[in-house]
């Protein structure tokens, strides 16, 4: 098993705090059928928590128990001081398992920490909470060849007794892991998409721009209804105006233009996906122009290509956007197959990593 340069600066603390840990382990939960697995949570072997001590954060520990008992009046609760973030690990053709581009949600942490009155957790703490948490959970890690990962949810919370608004008596950073099946069986697939008229995702100058748990709960509404309708995917404009595309419900919006070259939205209420940046970069040496600018929904129309843009799936191809009476399709995404082909091929080392996205954490044995 690989151990990062990271680890061994701090091993006497996390061995001796980490081997406590898994003393107290029961039995392990099975490892899965592979084949079946989904975007769904399955049970692991341990999860990390480190705690804030008021100036710095300490060594943590893995436990098996996943339960995280605060209280009643923690501010996660009841003021929504909560954040989450989301990344794979992966287990590649030379039998390594690296995690896919940590540093970038380390700093989108970092950011939502500073907007939310956080402490912000050091990208060295971030990448040994999520290192420590795939190495002590490597079985779960879904072999080479079947398109699987190991999805990693790091997030931070405000708790402890607190009646009024203001900084937490506490604060927990966690890391959890659960192998996950690919998104796509086979070819990938388009979908359709809703544009939610009667609720906003973000207001202007609010924190669409972080990823702050709270931002996620008042979109279940609007997509219980929208799947209700048929659309599996909600695409949300601008609060202010209403004229201007912002993001899907989950997923960032990249599109083709009919000159082949890749635009995606800009505003301060769009979260900035760690994934897109990737996409932008791959089209860039791909030889695609790439354009960051406001995106008239008026400009829709004349796009080839759409895409919405995350960590759960890379890129799932747009196949319509319905907006009241109007539909516009996009029938084919030869070039958004072609990104997604791409960036999956580094995720899963088939390709080389030309932009240090990978790190290897560890080692398995490959199928036979």
């Amino acid at each position: 098993v690989a151990i990062t340069m990271l680890q061994l600066r701090r091993l006497p603390a996390v061995t001796t705090r980490a081997s406590s840990a898994v003393r107290r382990m029961s039995t392990p939960p099975p490892l899965p059928d592979w084949n079946a697995l989904g975007f769904a949570y399955y049970p692991t072997k341990s999860m990390v928590r480190y705690d804030w001590n008021g100036s710095t954060w300490g060594v943590g520990e893995l436990s098996s128990d996943f339960n995280v008992n605060i209280h009643g009046l923690s501010n996660v609760l009841h003021y929504g001081q909560g954040l989450f973030e989301g990344l794979k690990a992966f287990h590649c053709k030379d039998g390594k398992v690296r995690v896919f581009n940590s540093p970038a949600n380390a700093a989108r942490m970092q950011s939502g920490a500073k907007r939310l009155a956080m402490p912000q957790v050091p990208t060295e703490v971030f990448n040994e909470a999520v290192d420590r948490a795939v190495l002590d959970n490597i079985d779960y890690v879904p072999p080479y060849g079947i398109g699987g990962a190991l999805y990693i949810r790091p997030f931070l919370f405000g708790h402890g007794c607190k009646l009024g608004l203001g900084a937490a008596p506490e604060y927990s950073f966690c890391t959890i892991t659960a192998p996950v099946g690919a998104y796509y069986k086979g070819n990938l697939e388009a979908v359709d998409a809703l544009v939610v008229e009667d609720f906003d995702r973000a207001a202007p100058r609010g924190v669409g721009g972080i990823k702050a748990a709270g931002n996620y709960a008042p979109d279940t509404l609007p997509s219980a209804l929208a799947k209700e309708k048929g659309f599996p995917v909600c695409l949300y404009l601008d609060a202010k105006e209403q004229a201007y595309v912002e993001e899907f419900s989950t997923s960032n919006f990249v599109a083709i233009t009919a000159d082949g070259s890749l635009v995606t939205p800009t505003s301060p209420s769009i979260l900035p996906s760690c994934t897109k940046q990737v996409v932008l970069n791959v089209a860039r040496e791909l030889g695609m122009k790439v354009e960051e600018r406001p995106l008239p929904y008026s400009e829709l129309a004349s796009l080839k290509e759409v895409a919405a843009c995350g960590t759960a799936v890379v890129l799932t191809p747009i196949s319509s956007i319905t907006r009241s009476d109007e539909v516009l399709s996009f029938p084919t995404f030869e070039g958004i197959a072609r990104l997604y082909n791409a960036i999956t091929a580094i995720q899963c080392g088939e390709a080389e990593d030309k932009y240090g996205l990978t790190r290897v954490v560890g080692e398995k044995p490959l199928p036979q």
